[in-house]
């Protein structure tokens, strides 16, 4: 999986399928296969996620949907952009902006997993921003301790993007709270959203992209999120 001769030797590497490799202030974090139920299941919203972390700060991020013939990307201070797969030649890249609800009530959230993946705290966090949002996607009961039938389906399914993050970078979505994550699933989604005008952290507020759960927001709601967040755990 890994070739010969790297362009980069000194650089580590953490991937969810290959596990970490090697120590460096430079990390490359890749999720080869980011949505594999829908993979297995024939459906587009997957894509190959991949991000690099120097000293701490994720400077860039790229995000491909095969599938959905589309490709998300940002740079430090360079703006987030989108475009068609293949590259299309005649046609130029979209630069993104985040819009949005300034207050919760008037707010459109994505949340995921769904509350019987989640433990009990995650589950109660995820209930009292539910009961506080104008609407959620998936709009369930956060309460809910039994999975109904048919199965729940990510925010992302049916609208284009293979990941939550996406939806608030490209304006479908106010916030996407993420919950219970690896590094890989959160990285590659962190300078792509910050370039468009939104903000990332954890529910403590840092950007460690290594402590299971992402909040992606405009800037408005992102503190408001944060005190309910905090207050609920």
């Amino acid at each position: 999986m890994f070739p010969d001769q790297p362009a980069r030797p000194g650089d580590a590497f953490l991937g969810e399928e290959f596990g970490g490799h090697g120590r460096s202030r430079r990390r490359w974090i890749v999720d080869a296969i980011d949505g594999t139920a829908s993979f297995i299941a024939g459906e587009p919203e997957w894509g190959t996620l991949i991000a690099l972390v120097d000293h701490g700060t994720t400077t860039m991020g790229v995000v491909s949907a095969p599938a959905c013939h589309r490709r998300w990307w940002a740079a430090h201070a360079t703006g987030s952009w989108t475009s068609t797969l293949p590259n299309d030649t005649t046609t130029s890249p979209s630069r993104l902006a985040i819009t949005g609800a300034a207050e919760l009530h008037q707010a459109v959230i994505g949340i995921w997993p769904p509350p019987t993946r989640l433990s009990a705290r995650d589950r109660s966090i995820a209930a009292d921003l539910a009961s506080r949002a104008g609407q959620t996607r998936p709009a369930i009961d956060w309460q809910a301790t039994q999975a109904p039938a048919p199965p729940i389906r990510k925010p992302s399914t049916g609208s284009g993007t293979c990941h939550g993050a996406l939806l608030v970078a490209t304006g479908q979505l106010d916030a996407f709270l993420l919950l219970g994550a690896g590094a890989w699933d959160i990285a590659a989604l962190i300078p792509i959203v910050q370039e468009a005008g939104g903000t990332y952290s954890d529910l403590s507020g840092s950007q460690n992209v290594d402590t299971g759960a992402a909040l992606f927001a405009n800037a408005a709601l992102h503190r408001q999120i944060l005190d309910i967040a905090g207050r609920t755990s």
